[in-house]
């Protein structure tokens, strides 16, 4: 009997002990990582008994999202500044078309203006055209009357860059109400309250073909935003993106670059990038282009936000 109680305490002996070697086996796992074959970590494997290895997925962090402004709105110049790349490397019609040729109005329109399928366009008479949220109304038509005329278009501008600066400045309390986007020209000029630099390019580009004008929406994101995603392979929800415009200065027959945010005339550098920011330091890189931002099909801070990471390749496992 005392013989079958110390088997049946040693059974019980050696089973606690292969418990316990299980469980410090459990809490020192081994890993290792999984790459793909375009060489990306997409996961790990932990080995939970001898030579098997069980697979987990890499966990996916999605981080808020938010929008980067390039100026603190507060503290914006109160006279339109020159900057030193103005007129220079400004003759460049071929690629002021809709880019991609994405906007919304029909093929005839945009074949009517030779956008589509000639070399001959006629820029000036499509950038004249209404947007869904550029329409020329009746507020946009008398706040563009009592903007005076300059003795050339390039004073006009100024003076239509000035006229948003002394009217549509409004606190950052004020300013939360509304989101990015949203909202018609005709309804902000009403609000007089323009939020960043999406309100005020669109009021621009309104208020100058309602002067008549040419003026597009052109929307940039900043370069070294798009390209740390690209090389990290993951997504940055602080999106960084600026809205210019490009006005047709009929007296020198160019094309010049206006960032009504900021009270500048400006334009490209010898790469093509869009300089802005307080000091022009921050560049940004042409990402769509047209008569507003629902024109070309963008009607959500979260559609710009899915369009570049489908563009730029920032999903796991897409990096090129």
């Amino acid at each position: 009997m005392m013989i079958k109680k110390i088997l049946i305490l040693s059974i019980l002996l050696v089973s606690l002990l292969f418990l316990v070697s299980c469980n410090v086996e459990e809490t020192n796992e081994e890993s290792v990582e999984i790459v793909n074959e375009k060489g990306n970590i997409v996961g790990e494997a932990f080995r939970y008994s001898p030579g098997v290895y069980e697979i987990r997925a890499k966990p996916i962090v999605v981080e808020k999202e938010s929008y980067v402004e390039p100026f603190d709105l507060q503290s914006l110049p109160l006279k339109v500044n020159i900057t030193n790349l103005y007129l220079k490397n400004l003759n460049y019609p071929g690629n002021l078309g809709p880019f991609p040729t994405k906007s919304l109005q029909s093929y005839n329109v945009l074949k009517q203006y030779g956008i589509v399928d000639s070399e001959e366009v006629n820029l000036g008479g499509f950038y004249l055209l209404e947007g869904p949220q550029t329409e020329v109304t009746n507020i946009v038509q008398n706040n563009a009357n009592l903007i005076q005329n300059g003795a050339t278009t390039e004073e006009t501008v100024k003076n239509i860059m000035q006229w948003e600066h002394n009217v549509l400045g409004c606190s950052q309390q004020e300013a939360q109400q509304y989101q990015k986007r949203t909202r018609t020209a005709h309804e902000i000029i009403l609000s007089k309250c323009a939020t960043g630099c999406t309100d005020y390019t669109l009021v621009f580009a309104a208020l100058s073909r309602a002067k008549g004008i040419p003026a597009t929406v052109t929307e940039t994101v900043r370069e070294k935003w798009v390209a740390e995603m690209v090389w990290n392979n993951q997504w940055n929800g602080a999106k960084e993106g600026h809205f210019f415009s490009e006005v047709f200065l009929s007296e020198k027959d160019a094309w010049v670059v206006v960032d009504p945010t900021a009270n500048k005339l400006t334009g490209r550098d010898e790469n093509g990038y869009y300089p802005s920011g307080p000091g022009g330091d921050k560049r940004f890189m042409l990402f769509e282009r047209g008569l507003d931002s629902w024109d070309y099909g963008i009607e959500t801070d979260s559609e710009f936000g899915d369009i570049v990471k489908k563009r730029y390749y920032v999903e796991p496992g897409d990096q090129p």
